[in-house]
């Protein structure tokens, strides 16, 4: 039985040793400028201070791929979380969405920042500054709150 163990371990290792050469690529895609939250909406420095250090790893091209972000096989579960957040909400490519779009993500971000459900607790671990504070919270649900009614006019 111990060989039998022994042999499992050595396949196992041997199995995560071989897929750090093969990972999917961690590149973040080129943005355009002209796309961009900022150039589109109105956003307050501070605001966008917070956003960028809280959101944009997994929601704009402008992802931060740490190093344990090249291990495998963690490399594919943060690969996996970023292209899912990007799918949902990209700050980088705000342009591309619809007036109504934009007020719906609007809307989500307010709700979700509110409820304490965004970031994410397990991000929030490994980034402690990207913590929302209550204060930082109210910040961005009262700017969510305004640019929708401004979109919405």
């Amino acid at each position: 039985m111990g060989n039998f163990l022994r042999g499992i371990l050595l396949l196992v290792i041997f199995g995560v040793i071989i897929l750090q050469f093969i990972k999917p690529e961690t590149v973040n895609p080129v943005e355009n400028r002209t796309k961009l939250i900022t150039l589109n909406l109105q956003v307050p420095e501070n605001v966008q201070r917070k956003l960028e250090e809280s959101c944009y790893d997994c929601h704009s091209y402008r992802t931060d791929w740490q190093w344990y972000s090249e291990i495998s096989p963690i490399v594919y579960l943060i690969k996996n979380d970023v292209e899912e957040g990007r799918e949902h909400l990209n700050f980088s490519l705000w342009a591309d969405y619809d007036k109504q779009e934009m007020v719906d993500l609007l809307d989500e971000i307010e709700k979700t920042v509110k409820k304490g459900e965004m970031p994410l607790t397990m991000y929030t671990l490994l980034h402690p500054s990207a913590r929302l504070s209550d204060e930082e919270a109210e910040l961005i649900t009262e700017w969510a709150q305004n640019s929708k009614r401004i979109l919405s006019k």
